[in-house]
């Protein structure tokens, strides 16, 4: 999902001149963090709790998925009957501590522990799997080197794995759209990054050595498009279209 900037850790160890904070100073950055979430889950829920739901759908019972921005947790614990019917594994990676620390908690709340594992690291520092699939829910064109992301998760996934995008594009080129975007973070607290375009998706994609098996689109407005893309390896045996579960 939409990422902020990595949040510093402000818990110090009481040596070599560190600081202690004080428990007023605790107590603000809590409530700072919860307040991050909470603009976090309002701006975003709406659209990605729809978009968790088309992915895990569509995954077989018992996959075992690498989810690359889970943020605060809360689109994922909307489908927590799902998760638990099929017996879906999520490791869960984001890099923003207030976020993680809520996923956490919103994990706990809706009886996910067995199943969502929440990881406060990048995408390119993760180790793990083999995973059946990997969802960048919206974070992907955020990456700084998304080619690099796509690279190494490959390396993560199970033979006949997949590989899942929700995405918003813009339908047209528009210069105030792409300078204003990034600066909405400055209210929002979050990152929405560029603005995104079908067709440097898509160059990114077969830069990666994916190749594009779906591409649905799951809601639109009159600027932009709300998409969910399907890849694969190109090496990757498998029928050119895929039913709900068919991993």
């Amino acid at each position: 999902m939409p990422k902020p900037e990595l949040a510093s850790n402000h818990s110090h160890l009481n040596q070599q001149g560190a600081t202690v904070p004080s428990s007023q100073g605790a107590r603000h950055e809590f409530a700072r963090g919860a307040l991050r979430a909470w603009v976090y889950d309002r701006v975003l829920m709406g659209l990605t709790s729809g978009w968790y739901q088309q992915v895990l759908s569509r995954l077989p019972q018992g996959a075992s998925v690498l989810d690359v921005g889970i943020g605060t947790g809360s689109a994922v614990a909307r489908s927590a009957n799902l998760v638990r019917e099929k017996d879906i594994r999520i490791v869960g990676l984001d890099i923003d501590r207030d976020y993680l620390t809520h996923c956490e908690k919103v994990i706990r709340r809706a009886g996910l522990s067995d199943n969502v594992t929440p990881r406060l690291t990048s995408v390119y520092d993760h180790q793990g799997g083999p995973y059946d699939a990997v969802y960048f829910s919206a974070s992907f064109m955020l990456l700084p080197d998304p080619v690099g992301a796509i690279r190494h998760v490959l390396s993560l996934l199970a033979p006949g794995g997949w590989i899942f995008f929700t995405q918003t594009f813009h339908h047209g080129k528009s210069a105030l759209i792409e300078k204003v975007k990034p600066m909405l973070h400055r209210v929002t607290s979050i990152h929405f990054g560029r603005v995104t375009y079908e067709v440097d998706f898509l160059n990114v994609l077969e830069e990666s050595g994916l190749e594009l098996v779906e591409f649905l689109t799951m809601g639109s407005t009159r600027r932009a498009s709300y998409r969910l893309a399907i890849a694969r390896p190109l090496a990757n045996d498998k029928p050119q279209t895929m039913a709900a579960g068919s991993i």
